[in-house]
């Protein structure tokens, strides 16, 4: 049956004046608890800690528990297949703020364990009872800020600077970079609630939790590159633990032996335990008998020993008797100079370079005049490169 021309247009009336057919918005719900896993850029593997050379990016992914609809997903923006996208389902903005998880050097508001030294320790420092075990020290942590991003659900990174400029002033430039960095974030979803990723609170017996986001930045694969990643560790006279669990593995703290233990380990020698000054002179090869470099002094003779970069020095300081070891600090050669900071001069002496960590600014390159009047055994570990 035809309709009339009259029906027509009064059915086009009917239909346009029906209220229009609209989606639901998506359901969206955060349920927590939070975290972070990242990748380096252009790679598929997703894991909570990076160790990267120096120009890699991480791409680094905040991961949601949370409902769609009523179902129960991870929202993310990995592009993982058991992750799901919250701007990609349309659910509504949502606050996110980005955190930098830092230690603090040495002690600012806590009390250090020994009396007018600031500086973190396991053990009594000086004095006839120096090196006996106090216990775990407890390492103080500060949140940084970054620039706001309200739906940066990816955060990518390039780079381990500290947030304490004159830290990373100290530094020759190209190392201002390098070193080890975590990160925390802070969701405010629909709800108003803030949820945040494990951050400067979640340190357990006053060490950074493992499931705090660490990645580390740095300069090479031999044993002087991956030291260079442990700019930003304090120093921890003292720092104990056994295999991965050492403070150092964990780049939690480390003190100037168990900072090379770890380089080594990183750089091949799985084989090398944590241990001390003593008992690296104990275990690694030694090409030198002990020679004494003094603070002004001239450079010793080629013909004794010609530096290279990436050797160990085990020092014994002459005269100090408040030191009662053999062997007293350790440090690593970075940078062979003649006198006055001069081009190489193939002669060990005290404007030479050294990788040094024993202070409240972690590890630092200076000279080795710096250490005063010492005894010097030349070290090096078999089968690895400097």
């Amino acid at each position: 049956m035809m309709l009339s021309r009259s029906t027509s247009l009064a059915l086009l009336a009917v239909l346009f004046a029906a209220p229009r057919l609209v989606h639901a918005a998506a359901r969206c719900e955060l349920t927590g608890p939070l975290a972070l896993l990242g990748r380096v850029a252009g790679s598929d593997g997703l894991a909570g800690e990076f160790d990267v050379r120096r120009g890699d990016a991480i791409d680094v992914h905040l991961v949601a528990p949370g409902r769609l609809d009523g179902k129960p997903v991870l929202f993310s923006d990995t592009r993982a297949a058991r992750h799901v996208s919250w701007s990609g389902s349309g659910c509504p903005e949502v606050q996110i703020r980005w955190r930098r998880v830092e230690p603090r050097m040495q002690h600012v508001t806590t009390p250090a364990p020994n009396a007018a030294i600031a500086i973190y320790a396991n053990a009594v420092v000086f004095g006839p009872s120096h090196g006996t075990w106090l216990g775990y020290d407890r390492i103080e942590y500060f949140e940084t800020a970054l620039p706001a991003g309200d739906d940066r659900w990816t955060l990518t990174v390039r780079d381990a600077r500290p947030s304490d400029v004159a830290l990373a002033d100290a530094r020759l430039p190209e190392y201002r970079d390098l070193g080890t960095m975590r990160l925390a974030a802070t969701v405010t979803g629909p709800d108003a609630v803030a949820r945040a990723t494990p951050d400067a609170d979640d340190a357990p017996r006053g060490q950074i939790g493992d499931d705090v986001f660490r990645y580390s930045v740095r300069s090479g694969d031999g044993l002087f590159g991956w030291l260079t990643s442990y700019f930003n560790v304090p120093y921890v006279f003292g720092s104990a633990g056994v295999g991965a669990r050492s403070q150092a593995e964990r780049r939690v703290g480390a003190d100037c032996a168990d900072l090379i233990v770890a380089g080594l380990r990183r750089a091949g020698r799985r084989d090398l335990a944590y241990s001390s000054v003593g008992g690296l002179v104990r275990s690694l090869q030694r090409l030198t008998a002990p020679l004494e470099v003094r603070a002004r002094g001239e450079a010793l003779e080629a013909a004794t020993y010609v530096p290279r970069p990436g050797d160990i020095l085990a020092l014994d300081y002459i005269g100090s008797a408040e030191l009662p070891r053999p062997w007293d600090h350790i440090v690593v050669l970075a940078v062979d100079r003649s006198p006055g900071g001069g081009p190489a001069d193939g002669r060990l002496g005290p404007d030479d370079l050294v990788a040094d960590i024993g202070d409240a600014q972690g590890l630092k390159f200076a000279p080795l005049g710096a250490q005063g009047d010492v005894r010097v055994l030349v070290l090096r570990a078999r089968g690895i490169d400097s």
